[in-house]
């Protein structure tokens, strides 16, 4: 009886702990800096990454419920693809929506405004650099250069994609290790 409690408990932290360490990466993958202008976004950033996480600390609370092994492989199975699936795709918004300035990634838009800086230096100068050395020209103002719609909605898409991805990480680390418990203790008792 004694032992069976001592799974028990053993299995919900092993989970509790998997949850934080899932938590704790959160704040650690680097994020875009996001224009000064906009002042919100770095509190919608933190709001959405406490709702992923709370949203995966449900996941514990359905692991102590089902024990059965076959439904862990298969969210295991499907979590995992859909973390793969939003970490490629906020690491390709990441590349298409920010451009480098001071060591820094900045958010900058799809629609360049009606006095296009880029046009004006290519005119002035000859030649127009590098996609990531553009930045230089706008001195990391991207409003400079792109609208400010097209900007906040590249922001939005990132923190879209980035919630995603910490959701899925979070939810596919809960469930693959819920299911090594299962398996461990499957094993365990078919040696009895």
């Amino acid at each position: 009886m004694q032992v069976t409690k001592l799974k028990d408990i053993w299995k919900e932290i092993v989970l509790l702990s998997t949850w934080i360490v899932t938590v704790t990466s959160a704040f650690i993958i680097p994020l875009p800096s996001w224009n000064a202008t906009d002042e919100n976004t770095g509190s919608f950033v933190k709001f959405g990454v406490f709702i992923a996480t709370i949203l995966a600390g449900f996941m514990i609370l359905f692991s102590l419920r089902n024990k059965i092994i076959k439904i862990w492989m298969r969210l295991s199975v499907l979590f995992l693809i859909l973390f793969m699936g939003s970490y490629i795709s906020y690491h390709y918004l990441r590349g298409s929506n920010t451009l480098p300035y001071l060591e820094k990634d900045i958010v900058v838009g799809n629609e360049l405004v009606k006095n296009n800086p880029f046009k004006i230096f290519e005119d002035t100068h000859g030649f127009l650099p590098d996609r990531k050395e553009r930045m230089l020209i706008l001195l990391g103002d991207p409003e400079k250069a792109w609208t400010k719609k097209s900007i906040r909605w590249n922001r939005i898409e990132l923190m879209i994609s980035l919630f995603l991805c910490y959701l899925f990480s979070a939810v596919f680390m809960i469930s693959f290790s819920n299911l090594i418990l299962l398996y461990k203790e499957k094993y365990k008792q078919s040696d009895n």
